[in-house]
């Protein structure tokens, strides 16, 4: 496996990562607590007006310097991960851990972690504290971050609350 930061020219890629999943169970805050709901949702792919927006973000995302992290096998991109550059939080310590995603076939097998970890150091080397991640809240989306170590965090950004009401809001210390 081959990891790279990504050039301007080659987010388009992120069309070419398998996202089927099949979902059975989501997380929701309620109460000031996680709860697990069994929901079912067939992923099929891509939705192109999803993709397209994505890839903007993308875009939008490197030309402000943020750093977006390839996955390849052979030449195939199979991961890409995406850090903003942008500080938030109460303390402007944090970085928004901006996109992740793994083909459906390479999931579990470390490319997540390592991917994590590339952006991670790279967020270290900008002197942030912490990550900030507003994850789907598909189980299996939300316990890779608690495996990775990040934990719910005691102060939601209200801006990404806005865009992602439904998403579980984390923190990844560093």
């Amino acid at each position: 496996m081959n990891y790279r930061l990504l050039e301007r020219s080659e987010l388009a890629l992120l069309g070419e990562i398998d996202r089927k999943e099949i979902i059975n169970e989501v997380y929701y805050f309620r109460d000031n607590k996680l709860e697990i709901v069994n929901e079912f949702y067939n992923i099929e792919g891509w939705n192109l007006k999803e993709l397209h927006e994505y890839i903007d973000r993308l875009e939008d995302i490197y030309d402000r310097n943020g750093t977006i992290y390839g996955a390849f096998q052979n030449k195939t991109i199979v991961g890409l991960g995406a850090l903003e550059s942008k500080f938030i939080g109460r303390n402007n310590d944090q970085l928004k851990l901006d996109m992740l995603y793994i083909s459906n076939n390479y999931r579990k097998k470390g490319i997540g972690k390592n991917i994590v970890n590339l952006i991670s150091k790279k967020a270290k080397e900008s002197n942030a504290k912490s990550m900030y991640i507003s994850a789907t809240p598909f189980k299996n989306t939300v316990d890779f971050y608690f495996a990775m170590g990040a934990k719910l965090t005691n102060e939601i950004n209200k801006d990404l609350y806005k865009l992602e009401p439904y998403d579980i809001h984390m923190i990844l210390q560093l």
